[in-house]
C-alpha cells in the first residue's frame, strides 16, 4: 500500500490539527488537511484518497514542506497572475467616469474613442463594454423624440393626452 514519508516536522501533530481546523482559505485548508493527516503516519495514497483529490497533489505539497516548511506550502497560490494589466490609470478611469456622469461620453462607442484621443489607449467595443460595466457607468442614451411631440404626449404613457 505504501509507507508514510520521511519528514522532518516542525510542529507537533496536535498543532498541526489545530492549524487545519482553523483554517478558512480554501487553497490552504486541504493542505493544512493533508501534512496534519501524513504527519499522524497515514499514506500519501490514503491522504489523497481522503481528500478527495490526486496522489501528485499531495505529494507536491510534502515536497513544498520538505523545500521551505508551512510558510512554503501556504505561499502557494492557484490561479495565475490575476489577468491582463487595465489599459487605462486609475487617473484616467476617473476622468472617464466624471466625464460620463457630466454626460459628455453617453455611449459605450464615445468612450472607446475618448480612450483612442485622450489616453491614447486602444479598446474595442466590447473591452471598452466591460471597463463601463467595471466603472458602473450607464452606457444607454434617452430615446430620440419626433419634434412634435408634446411633453404630455409621450409613448406608452396611459392617460396621456394626444398632441392634436
Amino acid at each position: 500500500m505504501g509507507r508514510p514519508p520521511n519528514v522532518d516536522w516542525t510542529d507537533t501533530a496536535s498543532a498541526s490539527r489545530e492549524r487545519y481546523r482553523g483554517a478558512s482559505d480554501h487553497q490552504d485548508r486541504p493542505r493544512l488537511h493533508a501534512l496534519w493527516l501524513v504527519r499522524e503516519g497515514r499514506t500519501l495514497a490514503s491522504v489523497a484518497e481522503t481528500l478527495g483529490v490526486c496522489y501528485e497533489s499531495v505529494r507536491r505539497w510534502i515536497d513544498w514542506y520538505r523545500v521551505g516548511g508551512l510558510p512554503e506550502v501556504l505561499s502557494r497560490r492557484h490561479g495565475g497572475s490575476g489577468g491582463p494589466q487595465r489599459r487605462l490609470s486609475q487617473k484616467q478611469e476617473e476622468q472617464l467616469r466624471r466625464k460620463a456622469e457630466r454626460g459628455e461620453l453617453s455611449t459605450v462607442g464615445d468612450g472607446v474613442e475618448w480612450a483612442r484621443r485622450e489616453a491614447g489607449v486602444t479598446y474595442s467595443y466590447s473591452g471598452m463594454r466591460h471597463v463601463f460595466a467595471r466603472l458602473q457607468l450607464k452606457k444607454k442614451v434617452p430615446r430620440q423624440q419626433a419634434p412634435q411631440a408634446g411633453p404630455k404626449a409621450g409613448p406608452g404613457k396611459k392617460g396621456a393626452e394626444r398632441a392634436p
